[in-house]
């Protein structure tokens, strides 16, 4: 199997291991590289001292897409700037790549039709990377919520927070794709999109918007670093529910969490201590998680991919995921630079 890298820094490389792990020398590992940066990463974000990226994972890499694409690669993963993805996207769909699409799918919808066109008329697969979907205490709020027993849902709270620059130590958070609008950049896409997948994945379609935010902090990007954004939100049983989310570049240490309250209970989970409690009737029972590591979910999404391409099957988050989740941070931001309520055209 051949399979093109579009995109080596942590994320690609994180993918990378997880390949050589699950297919180990069965996969023929190409690049696409524009940079070239030569560092070499841990499952922890630690750079690799002295040790060489091509060498270490046997990958041919080419400074040109189309001579990339020339070998026939059978899967290319697009793990470069926001920006970028939909136009590798495109030309990889069209020579025939199952495409694995890391979050968000783009910065805008700049070529979203296209890229529908492309992958229909070729066939081909496409899995969005949203692993917070298989967090097992987001698997855990989704069971009770199916259970019913906290009853009609009435609010939903959730909250990521991280202090940009510190997030990659090993270079000028100035300098990342996060920090730059011209690269993508911003909490909206780059932190909150994340919050937004899972909510649309436990609470049904967005319907309305609602948000505030701006560069209000002290960080000299020239991106957004706060978002507030309420949520309209219809289930498929046509319950609506009120769902609040933000997202900042400042807390530390790090937050992440959702709390559901409704007319029988509640019910919290802490994404980064992989920590779930539920209240019903009064009574709370908490289930703690402390075998995850967070690379289990990156290597569950690629097993998932794997299987779909080799029977054939269903993608578990689709190209279709992926545009709502995009349009649903393009209604966010809107609805910032306008102050009113916006639909979200899904």
């Amino acid at each position: 199997m051949k399979i093109l890298m579009i995109g080596l820094g942590s994320i690609g490389q994180r993918h990378l291991r997880n390949i050589r792990r699950i297919l180990g020398e069965e996969a023929e590992i190409l690049a696409y590289r524009v940079r070239g940066l030569q560092r070499t990463f841990s499952d922890t974000m630690k750079i690799r001292d002295n040790v060489c990226l091509e060498e270490e994972f046997h990958i041919r890499s080419y400074p040109d897409l189309d001579e990339a694409l020339l070998q026939k690669p059978d899967i290319a993963f697009i793990t470069n700037p926001t920006n970028m993805h939909i136009p590798c996207a495109i030309k990889c769909a069209k020579a025939g790549c199952h495409l694995f699409m890391e979050k968000p799918v783009s910065d805008d919808l700049t070529g979203i039709e296209e890229l529908r066109e492309a992958v229909k008329k070729s066939g081909v697969k496409v899995f969005v990377g949203y692993q917070n979907r298989f967090h097992p205490a987001i698997r855990a709020v989704k069971e009770v919520l199916k259970s019913g027993e906290l009853g009609r849902i009435l609010s939903v709270h959730s909250v990521v927070g991280e202090r940009l620059s510190t997030m990659h130590t090993y270079e000028d958070y100035k300098d990342t794709y996060m920090a730059r609008k011209d690269m993508g950049g911003g909490v909206v896409t780059n932190q909150l999109v994340h919050e937004m997948d899972y909510l649309y994945y436990l609470f049904g379609k967005p319907l309305t918007v609602y948000a505030i935010g701006g560069t209000l902090g002290n960080l000299g990007i020239d991106v957004e670093d706060n978002c507030d954004a309420l949520f309209l939100m219809e289930g498929k049983s046509g319950s609506r529910v009120c769902v609040n989310v933000h997202a900042d570049f400042y807390q530390s240490p790090p937050s992440r969490f959702v709390k559901v309250v409704g007319e029988k209970g509640s019910v919290e989970a802490d994404l980064i201590n992989a920590i779930v409690s539920k209240t019903v009737s009064d009574v709370t029972e908490k289930a703690a998680f402390p075998e995850f590591a967070r690379n289990d979910m990156f290597i569950e999404e690629l097993k998932l991919f794997l299987d779909c391409i080799k029977e054939n099957g269903k993608e578990e988050i689709t190209l279709e995921d992926g545009i709502v989740s995009l349009k649903m941070a393009m209604a966010v931001k809107e609805s910032m630079n306008t102050g009113g309520v916006v639909n979200v055209d899904i």
